[in-house]
């Protein structure tokens, strides 16, 4: 099983913070008000600390989904707001950058796996509140992309 250690701390930080950096995306895509958000916010905490099975990379999501509910991991991508929703989208997408350098490392099944969990968070979010818009799911395809290094 692929753990920290395997990691070192600048790559460890980028992935604990990249479902927070998937989730900031797809909000800033969203065509919603209050409650809505609170539907995203909900969808988005639920698949991070609940994932469905992704075979090998379970105990690593593990790991990764508990540094992502830190109070660090969420000031450090909050600190980073655009002024405008493309600008949001661009500095989250930019964020991943370094994810997917990290996530390139692992072995290929599992890397696909972290893959997997981080786009599972995307259409979590994109599904939240009356079905996933056009908008959404360009930015699921541009977070797609940006996890493979794209």
């Amino acid at each position: 099983m692929t753990d920290k250690s395997f990691f070192s701390d600048d790559e460890w930080k980028a992935l604990s913070e990249a479902p927070l950096a998937v989730t900031l995306a797809m909000v800033a895509v969203g065509q919603h008000g209050p409650i809505s958000m609170v539907k995203e916010a909900a969808a988005s905490a639920r698949e991070i600390t609940k994932p469905s099975d992704h075979g090998e990379a379970n105990e690593l999501i593990a790991l990764l989904a508990h540094d992502a509910q830190s109070k660090e991991a969420r000031h450090d991508v909050e600190a980073e707001k655009g002024a405008s929703m493309e600008q949001e989208v661009e500095i989250a997408l930019g964020l991943l950058a370094p994810a997917a350098a990290a996530i390139a490392k692992l072995p290929p099944a599992e890397a696909g796996e972290v893959r997997a969990w981080l786009l599972d968070i995307a259409k979590a979010v994109g599904d939240a509140s009356k079905g996933t818009s056009d908008e959404e799911t360009a930015t699921i395809d541009r977070i797609r992309v940006a996890l493979t290094g794209g």
